[in-house]
């Protein structure tokens, strides 16, 4: 008798819920609250995660995505408000 090992499926590996892209800013003040709650909750996570004890490693590394997470946000938002151009963005100037 042989023993039968099933393997996962090709969707054992994929994401349960895919995050939606955030909106275009087009009805005023509405979608810059959204955003701005967007990237103050990412920011709050981050120091969730940096204040737990416990496997510092997995804390560290959970922290450092949601603040990557807010920095897209924050570029995001800079881009659809027309502050960022080549010359402050890639130079710093």
């Amino acid at each position: 008798m042989t023993k039968v090992i099933h393997l996962p499926s090709r969707r054992a590996g994929t994401r349960v819920q895919t995050p939606a892209p955030f909106p275009k800013q087009t009805t005023g003040t509405t979608d810059g609250i959204a955003r701005q709650q967007a990237i103050e909750n990412t920011l709050s996570m981050a120091l969730f995660f940096m204040r737990q004890p416990g496997n510092a490693t997995a804390n560290v590394w959970a922290a450092t995505a949601r603040t990557n997470r807010a920095l897209t946000l924050l570029k995001q938002a800079s881009q659809d408000n027309g502050l960022a151009s080549p010359s402050n963005t890639l130079r710093r100037v």
